[in-house]
């Protein structure tokens, strides 16, 4: 079929999803878990889990990951992207600012007005470019969010490892590198490239560093895809009383509010697009989760293409998702696999005929839909406010039978979703994996920091624990960065 033409929106969902009522499972133990067991019984059909392991099993080294021992830990004096609060959220459009480490570290400790999260490329002159005529329509853009009844989320939350914004994987970030060239003889640029890729700044310094950071948790078979940093702060947070705006009648004013008498900033609901071991450090969190199954009837931004197996969500590329590219059941891009396939398909002249013309399609696909001047969420984002997911901490009952009247009116059915509620204190760990829809409240505790190690993982397209991918696109690019890990040292040390 023709890239250009458009498929039935498909679930092929059949995987595991919530019950009414249902706890989420619990592993204490890891020193006897084999990657073999924790495949098939949560990552094959794709089963979110917790774990409450004593001290001498953690993954990583907790206490060098505590605000008080960063710097020492990470040795990283390179500036960092560090976002801005904005109207009680982060990632809102915003011109992200450059700040060391130390002096975020400070920041964090004194006030809750930044947050730390995925870095991207400082060189780009295209961002340098559309940062600035960002910084130009903030006055514009913030009277216009006044009156809109949109509500944004944060682009970047604590457990986001793509920027939906500037959607690429690994093989276009390198397409500047030979593909045929030996994988031992990689160039520098390539090797810093990978190595920052995955343990993304400013935890590069630790990339050889296992007993602090390994590269991938003993019981886990799948293909790294990144390690990164979150850090913010709820340190000034006071309670604020739980108001509705019934004269905005698409959004109720409710905003990013959190009922309940503890103080908390949201996430925002949403899907991620690869598989997350997320690890708290400091702070406290709340994940209320929701199955890929539901994913059409949450009211994501983006129009919803097909919902892979593996949990992979794939969209429509329109007016609400301009930006987006087609992805597989295993998150790769669909225009980057037909390059790999170009790369590998020798001297057959019909076969690169045929690759061509379908690549050119998606690419075509893709020019034909205008950029919207709109400051969009992404596409992986759900429109239903926060709120609506913690209403039984509301006590006052007749707000509650207005925001319930307003949910069934607007959001038909969410309200009757089966979800499941996972706390994380310092040292417990959440699998989730690819396309589970999760809103994430952050509550400070004592000094009001909270810090996360998130590793990422390529989600599987089989359920075969020995080939879990049907070719060897991601095999062969975590090949080199495998070269790239054990030669990285010898450039830093030039």
């Amino acid at each position: 079929m023709s890239a250009t033409k458009k498929q039935n929106t498909g679930n092929l969902y059949q995987n595991y999803t919530v019950s009414s009522n249902e706890p989420i499972d619990i592993i204490n133990d890891i020193k006897n878990l084999s990657s073999r067991h924790f495949f098939e019984k949560y990552v094959s059909i794709r089963k979110p889990v917790k774990f409450e392991v004593p001290a001498d099993q953690q993954v990583i080294d907790l206490e060098k990951f505590k605000v008080d021992h960063l710097l020492d830990t990470l040795k990283y004096e390179d500036e960092l992207q560090v976002e801005k609060k904005y109207q009680d959220g982060f990632g809102s459009g915003q011109k992200r600012i450059k700040m060391k480490l130390a002096d975020l570290i400070e920041e964090v400790k004194k006030s809750d007005e930044y947050y730390l999260t995925t870095q991207y490329d400082f060189d780009d002159p295209d961002r340098d470019e559309k940062e600035e005529g960002d910084e130009e329509d903030d006055e514009e853009d913030e009277d216009d969010d006044e009156q809109t009844n949109d509500v944004q989320f944060d682009k970047f939350s604590d457990t986001s490892s793509i920027d939906m914004n500037d959607l690429h994987d690994d093989f276009e970030d390198l397409e500047d590198f030979d593909a045929d060239q030996d994988t031992a003889e990689l160039l520098q640029g390539e090797i810093e490239l990978r190595v920052k890729d995955l343990f993304q700044p400013p935890l590069t310094n630790l990339f050889n560093s296992p007993s602090i950071l390994p590269v991938t948790p003993s019981f886990f078979n799948l293909i790294p895809q990144q390690i990164n940093l979150w850090m913010g702060s709820t340190v000034n947070a006071k309670p604020k009383e739980f108001t509705i705006d019934e004269s905005r009648e698409q959004d109720f004013g409710l905003g990013k509010q959190l009922p309940g008498s503890t103080p908390g900033s949201s996430s925002g609901l949403h899907h991620d697009h690869a598989d997350n071991l997320y690890i708290l450090v400091q702070g406290k969190k709340r994940f209320t989760i929701l199955s890929p199954n539901d994913a059409l009837k949450l009211h994501t931004v983006g129009t919803i293409y097909k919902i892979f197996n593996s949990g992979i969500i794939d969209y429509e590329i329109n007016e609400n998702a301009p930006n987006w590219k087609h992805v597989r059941d295993d998150g790769a891009i669909i225009e980057e696999i037909l390059n790999y396939q170009l790369d590998n398909c020798e001297d057959d002249d019909k076969q690169k005929e045929q690759l061509l013309k379908e690549l050119e399609g998606y690419i075509k696909q893709r020019t034909a839909v205008k950029e919207t001047i709109k400051d969009l969420d992404p596409p992986s984002f759900s429109k239903v406010p926060p709120a609506l997911l913690h209403l039984d901490e509301l006590k006052d009952e007749e707000l509650r039978t207005k925001i319930e009247s307003f949910a069934n009116k607007h959001f038909p059915g969410v309200l009757k979703l089966n979800k499941m509620e996972v706390w994380l204190e310092p040292g417990q760990m959440l699998y989730l994996p690819a396309g589970w829809f999760h809103e994430v409240s952050s509550y400070g505790v004592d000094d009001g920091v909270h810090i996360a190690v998130n590793y990422w993982f390529i989600p599987p397209s089989t359920k075969d624990y020995d080939k879990y991918h049907t070719d060897n696109y991601w095999s062969e690019d975590w090949e080199r960065t495998k070269v790239a890990l054990t030669k990285f040292e010898d450039f830093e040390s030039i």
